[in-house]
């Protein structure tokens, strides 16, 4: 009998190996599937031989193409490559959903809530519900414009008073004030530079971006792993950072509750509870409005509209300080459109070709995100003759959309004359994709675009910018993971001398 059963499961293993090692017809190609592991050591060997994980993928689209089929752990992935792949991705609602592995729900008490990694009608609600609020109470108005200012003019006083007493921690300096810009929209106030629980608070962001890729990590692609070795896998660190962040945001909401007006909501957190008691005095069923999509919602907002926006600023103030020529060029532009008198205003953008080619030219070089966020089949769909199964993770390769040779004259140098006509006018080029494209484009671009050009504007505008002697170079290369975060690094800021002394913050 004992035999019997063991002959018994080592058939069963066998089969079942044999099938888990079996890629669907007409799969994208790629390295062959081992049982449980798929392509999990190929693509952990290939990036820490390079660094980064896109990099791992480009050198396996060298062999396999531009559509690159992977299975890691128990998730199907399929990476696309090049402009015009990815554009046609991102244009077809098949491909908009997003994944559904442990790490996207856990986050979302084990549900499909939030706007970030939701889907369906889950999602088309939250986001609608999400932008409707958000322009009444600011996102592309005066009002938002007005708040982006006061930020900027605080930003530079924390900055003046930070480099008075020596070179400035720069990988973290944009943090608070590219919230605040988003907060006073969402929560109704602002935080203060010296909250020191809100800077515990950014700390566990950052190491929440370091700790997980864009796939959710090894606890998503192998989720048993979280039994086995909790530590090892990043299971015990994501719940730890998760527990600090729902308490966090627990008690912003905590706080509306009990000051929730009836009559008049003075901010997104305040028009969803609304919304909350409204669902359950009528007593609707399937509601996206009940306090966990709210918290989820406020997790998704905390934490995606701001990260990328601190990370381009620090890392375009890292760029500048290697490329010290730039700091005159923007500065000279500045002089001549702004004068010294008055700081920059955001109706000066048009008039700043060079600014406004700079930035654009950054957000195509200096690649944070390089897959954006990940994508997921809704169904069975093909792509350029290939089947790609529904509930595949889809990831977009926006590196090679920007350094595409076919889009783009020398991709590899900076360049930002290539967005100036040649009457030195800025002109938009649409290979560029630095928020996406389709119905899952960044809803917060407008607060984006503007948050960049303002704090940049500002900060070269009252600051010339130096390595800081003490510390040395600082070192381009950002840590992997969710996005790419800068790392670590100081900058010596002097107040420039020729700056009027009533518009200095």
């Amino acid at each position: 009998m004992l035999c019997a059963t063991i002959t018994f499961l080592l058939v069963f293993f066998a089969v079942f190996c044999f099938y888990d090692c079996l890629k669907p017809p007409r799969f994208p190609p790629g390295p062959k599937w081992l049982p449980f592991f798929g392509c999990f050591f190929t693509v952990r060997r290939l990036k820490a031989k390079h660094g980064y994980a896109y990099l791992a993928f480009q050198e396996l689209a060298k062999t396999y193409g531009p559509i690159l089929g992977l299975k890691l752990g128990g998730q199907k992935v399929v990476v696309v490559f090049t402009h015009d792949l990815v554009k046609k991705v991102l244009l077809r609602d098949e491909f908009n959903g997003r994944p559904d592995g442990f790490f996207f729900r856990v986050r979302s008490f084990g549900k499909r809530q939030g706007v970030v990694f939701s889907d369906g009608p889950t999602w088309s609600q939250t986001r609608r519900f999400t932008m409707r609020h958000l322009r009444t109470f600011g996102l592309g108005r005066l009002t938002m414009e007005k708040q982006v200012t006061v930020e900027a003019e605080n930003l530079i006083d924390f900055l003046r008073r930070a480099s008075d007493k020596g070179p400035v921690l720069m990988h973290t300096a944009f943090d608070i004030a590219v919230l605040n810009s988003l907060w006073f929209m969402f929560a109704g106030h602002r935080f203060d530079y010296d909250d020191e629980k809100l800077t515990e608070i950014l700390d566990v962001v950052h190491d929440a971006f370091r700790l997980m890729d864009t796939m959710g990590g090894v606890v998503s692609q192998m989720p048993l792993l979280r039994f086995l070795m909790p530590e090892l896998s990043g299971y015990n660190e994501l719940m730890r950072i998760l527990r600090k962040l729902w308490s966090f945001l627990d008690e912003e909401i905590n706080i509306h509750e009990k000051d929730l007006s009836r009559d008049q909501p003075q901010d997104l957190i305040d028009a969803f509870l609304l919304e909350i008691s409204n669902s359950s005095n009528g007593g609707q069923k399937d509601s996206i409005f009940d306090r966990e999509n709210l918290l989820v919602l406020c997790l998704d907002l905390f934490l995606a509209g701001s990260k990328t926006t601190t990370d381009t600023l620090a890392i375009t103030l890292l760029f500048l300080s290697l490329h010290q020529e730039w700091i005159k060029i923007l500065q000279e532009e500045l002089k001549t459109v702004v004068g010294r008198s008055r700081p920059p205003v955001l109706d000066d953008y048009s008039s700043l070709p060079m600014m406004e080619a700079f930035i654009t030219e950054i957000q195509r070089f200096l690649i944070l995100a390089p897959f954006g966020l990940p994508h997921k089949t809704m169904n069975d769909v093909t792509l350029n003759g290939y089947s790609i199964p529904k509930d595949t993770i889809v990831l977009l390769d926006y590196h090679s959309v920007h350094y595409d040779p076919a889009q783009w004259d020398h991709p590899k140098e900076f360049r930002p004359q290539r967005f100036l006509d040649d009457n030195g006018r800025f002109r938009q080029n649409t290979a560029n994709l630095p928020f996406g494209l389709g119905k899952r484009r960044c809803p917060g671009e407008i607060l984006a675009r503007t948050t960049l050009f303002l704090f940049l504007a500002y900060v070269i505008h009252y600051f010339d910018i130096e390595i800081s002697p003490d510390h040395g170079r600082p070192d381009p290369n950002g840590y992997d993971g969710f996005t790419i975060s800068p790392k670590p690094y100081y900058l010596k800021l002097k107040m420039r001398t020729d700056v009027a002394k009533d518009s200095a913050a």
